[in-house]
C-alpha cells in the first residue's frame, strides 16, 4: 500500500491499495485510515522492545545461533561430501585410457553428474544462509539493552524526527500487511518481524453503513430490547 492524505488540509493519512485501478482501470481495491493502524504499530514495537521482552528474545536468539551453528555444520559436510564425489569421479576419469572410448564417455557422465549435485547442494546452502537469522554479537546484545531501556523516551522525544521513527521501525519489523476486507468493521493486521516471526492484530475502524458495521447482530438485538 502506498500513502495519500485528505481532508481540508490535505493532512490526514490513508493507506490505500492502487494494484485494481493501476493493472486493470478499476476503483482503488481498498483504503485504511492510518492513525489507528500506526498506533496499533507504535505499541506493539514498544511493548517488544520493553527490557524485559529483550531479555527473552536474546536468549531465544542464543538458541536459535546454537542450532545454526549446527546446520551449518551438517551443511558444510554435505557440501565437502559432494565435492569429494566430483573430485573422486575426475580422478576416475582422468585414470581411463584415452583409446577406451565407451569407459571414458560413462565415466565423463559420471563426472558431470557429480558436477551438477555440487552445484546444486551450494546453492541449497547458499539459500538456507541468506534465510538464517542475522548472528547478534556482544556488542548488538549491549546495544539492544539499552534500546530497551532509552526507547520510550527516545520514541517520544520532540527532537525525535518522524525519519528517526521509521529508522526504528525497520529496524525492527519488516512489514505491515493491512487488510480491512476480511473482518467486517475491522482492519485486520500481520506484523512481519525482523526474526521472520509474525504476529497478527485487528483495529477497529469507523464505518458509514451499518453493512460494515463490527457487531451488526448485537446492535440490532439492543435495538430490540
Amino acid at each position: 500500500m502506498s500513502m495519500r492524505y485528505t481532508g481540508p488540509n490535505a493532512d490526514y493519512p490513508v493507506y490505500c491499495c492502487r494494484s485494481d485501478r493501476d493493472q486493470q482501470g478499476s476503483a482503488l481495491c481498498q483504503e485504511v485510515r492510518a492513525l489507528a493502524v500506526d498506533a496499533l504499530v507504535e505499541r506493539m514495537l514498544l511493548d517488544a522492545l520493553v527490557p524485559d521482552q529483550i531479555e527473552i528474545a536474546l536468549a531465544a536468539a542464543g538458541q536459535l545461533e546454537q542450532e545454526s551453528r549446527q546446520l551449518e555444520r551438517q551443511w558444510a559436510l554435505r557440501v565437502e561430501r559432494a565435492r569429494y564425489e566430483a573430485a573422486r569421479a575426475r580422478r576416475q576419469y582422468d585414470a581411463v585410457e584415452p583409446e577406451n572410448r565407451l569407459v571414458a564417455r560413462s565415466l565423463e557422465r559420471a563426472w558431470e553428474e557429480k558436477l551438477r549435485v555440487v552445484e546444486t547442494v551450494e546453492q541449497q546452502h547458499a539459500r538456507w544462509r541468506a534465510q538464517e537469522p542475522l548472528l547478534i554479537g556482544p556488542a548488538e546484545r549491549a546495544g539492544l539493552q539499552a534500546l530497551g531501556e532509552n526507547l520510550p523516551r527516545i520514541w517520544n522525544a520532540a527532537t525525535t524526527s518522524a525519519a528517526d521513527r521509521k529508522r526504528i521501525l525497520r529496524f525492527v519489523i519488516r512489514e505491515v500487511v493491512l487488510d480491512q476486507k476480511r473482518t467486517r468493521g475491522q482492519v485486520w493486521l500481520r506484523i512481519v518481524w525482523q526474526t521472520g516471526a509474525t504476529s497478527e492484530h485487528h483495529v477497529q475502524r469507523r464505518v458509514h453503513t451499518y453493512r460494515n458495521y463490527i457487531d451488526i447482530d448485537r446492535l440490532r438485538r439492543r435495538i430490540v430490547e
